[in-house]
């Protein structure tokens, strides 16, 4: 698909928020939990390797999709609206506080948009 120069602005945009989270989860979960309202404490063992999980799957497929991968470009937005099932179901069941869940929810909805956005941009709508 051939991507408008509005469009690859869009997508870039959404690649590097991908990149941003990832580096922040990859190399330190626990600030960057913290700035997502995590409580101190909260970061044990099997919540760091999760977030860290988590920050690979959005390290690559950011990554690919900044190189331009369409698969990749495809594959943020169902990505995105599962982990919105994953951050209300955190926020439901207090598995984390409603803060944090409320905040993830805002970074992968504006993702979520910003996605949008580009489809719409590309398909000439």
């Amino acid at each position: 698909m051939m991507a408008t120069p509005g469009s690859e602005r869009l997508w870039r945009t959404v690649a590097v928020l991908a990149l941003a989270v990832g580096i922040g989860f990859a190399v330190a979960p626990t600030r960057l939990g913290r700035l997502f309202g995590l409580p101190p404490g909260a970061m044990t063992g099997a919540a760091t390797l999760g977030w860290r999980l988590f920050a690979v799957r959005n390290l690559v497929v950011g990554g690919a999709a900044l190189r331009g991968s369409d698969a990749a470009r495809r594959a943020i937005l169902p990505v995105q609206l599962l982990d919105q099932a994953v951050f209300v179901h955190a926020g439901v069941t207090r598995s984390v506080p409603r803060p944090t869940a409320l905040l993830a929810m805002a970074t992968s909805g504006l993702i979520i948009a910003i996605c949008l956005a580009a489809r719409g941009d590309r398909q000439g709508t």
